[in-house]
């Protein structure tokens, strides 16, 4: 008995370090990458996006030798297609939070919810119940409250920003498909994923940058780095080992938590990122724009609330289906053995 209450004690302290692992780096990588864009200036969003790819994939290679995941034979084409969709949301949403205030781009990203829910149901016939439905409605006016009353609002970030979250949504839409096709973990698939996101992002840095002009760069090598440009290479070099440090999280959090308790998380978070925003960034606080982060925030908990609800009731309902079908056959035995 000691020993049943000593594993659940340890399986609770391993959850809690999970969440916190997850809440750090989360909040973390967006406060870093805000002061690697705003306060040093440094507006090479893409090739940080590169460098996060890279430093996650040695990341991954690292817990196979630890025996955290297996090796799947996977085709790179098969990879290839959620790629794609992974560099587009993660490079649209560096380049939007360099561009947007942290409260802005976090508030966008909460707008992927109802984009999912309008793609779902125009282009692959899955209907929201009506109580979800009305729960997107204080997203989207708290959204464009938030949006419209944003001294920081300029035209490219939201350009950015909603390039983000069509991506986001896709991305999110066609994984989780295309996990069950493969029949593999989220570290199997990161371990093809993050070589190709690397390339793609690679190519794309002289088209999305601002590009370093060769005489700069030689320029650079001969003198040798600065102070402030080894403070900037240390920033970034945060922000590539955070970068990793979200996705083992997520991995971690989601094989330890329930639904629930990932949602809630999700939702302080948004609550710390908001509010730091505010305070170490001088985000705008009129009263317009602290009432849409609100209005928002509290739609996005009744939608979870509802969704999770709902996903009980189906759990439900398959349990109750999987248990008729096991007591069939005693059944008909019985019956027989009557006759």
């Amino acid at each position: 008995m000691a020993s049943l209450t000593g594993d659940a004690s340890l399986f609770c302290s391993k959850t809690v370090l999970f969440m916190l692992f997850n809440f750090c780096s989360s909040c973390g990588i967006i406060f870093v990458n805000k002061i690697l864009f705003q306060t040093y200036d440094f507006p090479f969003a893409t090739f940080t996006t590169s460098c996060h790819f890279v430093v996650t994939f040695m990341g991954v290679i690292i817990c196979k030798h630890l025996g955290m995941f297996q090796v799947k034979t996977l085709s790179n084409y098969d990879v290839l297609s959620i790629t794609i969709f992974f560099v587009g949301f993660v490079v649209f949403n560096n380049l939007s939070l360099n561009y947007n205030s942290i409260g802005f781009y976090q508030l966008m990203k909460v707008m992927t919810t109802p984009v999912i829910a309008f793609i779902q149901h125009f282009f692959y016939n899955v209907r929201l119940p009506f109580k979800l439905q009305l729960s997107l409605i204080p997203i989207i006016v708290g959204v464009a409250m938030s949006t419209v009353s944003d001294v920081r609002f300029n035209r490219y970030g939201l350009f950015w920003a909603v390039l983000g979250i069509i991506s986001t949504s896709y991305y999110q839409i066609f994984v989780k498909k295309k996990q069950k096709d493969l029949e593999a973990n989220a570290l199997q698939i990161l371990y093809y994923q993050a070589p190709q996101a690397a390339a793609m992002t690679f190519v794309l840095t002289p088209f999305l940058d601002e590009q370093l002009e060769l005489q700069e760069l030689t320029s650079l090598l001969a003198s040798g780095l600065t102070p402030g440009q080894v403070a900037v290479s240390g920033v970034l070099f945060l922000s590539c080992i955070l970068a990793f440090c979200v996705n083992l999280s997520i991995f971690l959090v989601v094989g330890a938590t329930s639904p629930i308790s990932y949602n809630v998380l999700g939702h302080a978070k948004l609550l710390v990122i908001l509010t730091f925003g505010i305070m170490a960034f001088g985000d705008d606080t009129n009263s317009t724009r602290l009432c849409g982060m609100l209005m928002a925030f509290g739609g996005i908990v009744a939608y979870t609330h509802l969704k999770i609800k709902e996903q009980e009731a189906k759990d439900k309902e398959i349990t109750l289906a999987e248990h008729d079908e096991t007591d069939e056959p005693l059944l008909v035995e019985i019956v027989n053995k009557g006759h």
